[in-house]
């Protein structure tokens, strides 16, 4: 079998650093529509082939798989393209810039019976799968929200504001941790730079369950954050990415009834326990995405970011898209996928109708 990587930029490149070293350079064939990043690739790589677009990589025999690492607008053509021509997709996030075509990828990748993964990086990374346990074990108790910040000085995009480049990551998290989608969102955002294009924005997602998520992202920030916080009535825990030792850490700190003084919220009484931080062994999310991705090829498997949990990331993205647009408006969104659209008046294109839409 061999793969495709389309697209080798800034992350495109690590992609294919990755594939390298899990298949072999005689297993991996690239495109990229720069003719100058073309022959810095043959330098590096001189015994994989390089070669202009995804038509011509498609030509290359054996290849069964393709990795897209795009500008956002072409995710949903190239992915399109790509499943019907009968290769499993691994595609960056967004999967689409709206739910409907998302939910049409979703459904030819089914139809056709192929793999669509997309590329939510951090539901692989050891940090979050072990935030993930903790949850499902009920370690913190009933939650009650979360709340993170994903901000940095740039670098700025040409092919996305930042609510559809930085907040997918926040976004998936939300959901891949609490199971569930949320009912609405609110959402206000500034451009700063560009007119129309947000550079910080600050979201708000209300749960059935009644778990409130904040998620703020900005490239207008004058260092780099990336952190996490979820507070239980048992314990609460801090996720910092950047923290090279000790990034997550558990609090034994809340707050009870204090009997001697009565009840009411006066009547409360500060709770401080320990704190732990656990040890939580490290890998490289990609690698272990694309190994995840390549198992589930062979394997015929079902991807954890599969395009039905792919579409539920754009559908919260684009009801932050709508609600900033008129002027903070709270936006509906639904109990999933299929609920997403038909709520909003919206009915999922048909296979050919989507292709039609998608030139």
């Amino acid at each position: 079998m061999k793969v495709a990587v389309i697209g080798v930029g800034y992350w495109g490149a690590k992609l294919l650093r990755n594939l390298v070293r899990l298949l072999g350079p005689d297993r991996v064939v690239v495109a990229d529509s720069d003719p100058d990043r073309l022959v810095r690739l043959r330098q590096q790589y001189p015994s994989v082939p390089a070669v202009p677009d995804l038509s011509a990589a498609l030509r290359h025999r054996d290849v069964r798989a393709v990795v897209i690492a795009t500008p956002v607008s072409t995710h949903a053509r190239l992915t399109a393209e790509a499943l019907h021509a009968g290769r499993h997709v691994l595609v960056e996030k967004p999967l689409a810039v709206s739910a409907a075509r998302a939910h049409a990828l979703s459904e030819l990748a089914r139809r056709h019976g192929l793999v669509l993964m997309v590329g939510h990086t951090f539901l692989f990374s050891p940090r979050v799968r072990w935030i993930a346990g903790e949850l499902a074990a009920g370690g913190l108790g009933q939650l009650q929200y979360l709340t993170s910040s994903r901000l940095n000085l740039g670098p700025y995009r040409d092919d996305a504001d930042v609510i559809w480049d930085l907040a997918p990551h926040d976004v998936s998290i939300a959901l891949h941790l609490l199971k569930e989608m949320p009912e609405s969102v609110h959402a206000t955002a500034r451009s700063v730079v560009r007119a129309g294009a947000p550079d910080v924005a600050f979201l708000e997602m209300t749960f059935p369950s009644g778990v409130l998520a904040s998620v703020t992202v900005s490239w207008l920030a004058p260092r780099k954050t990336r952190t996490l916080t979820i507070v239980g009535d048992r314990k609460m825990l801090v996720y910092d990415d950047m923290a090279a030792e000790e990034p997550v850490k558990v609090y034994d700190k809340g707050l009870t009834p204090d009997h001697a003084t009565g009840s009411g919220a006066s009547g409360m009484a500060c709770r401080h326990g320990d704190t732990v931080a656990p040890r939580i062994p490290g890998y490289e999310p990609m690698a272990e995405q694309l190994d995840h991705f390549l198992g589930c090829v062979r394997g015929g498997g079902r991807p954890e970011s599969d395009g039905a949990f792919a579409t539920s990331v754009v559908a919260v993205l684009e009801a932050a898209d709508r609600s900033w647009r008129e002027g903070g408006r709270r936006v509906p969104v639904g109990p999933g996928p299929a609920g997403v659209l038909a709520r909003r008046g919206v009915q999922a294109p048909t296979v050919g109708s989507y292709t039609e839409a998608v030139p």
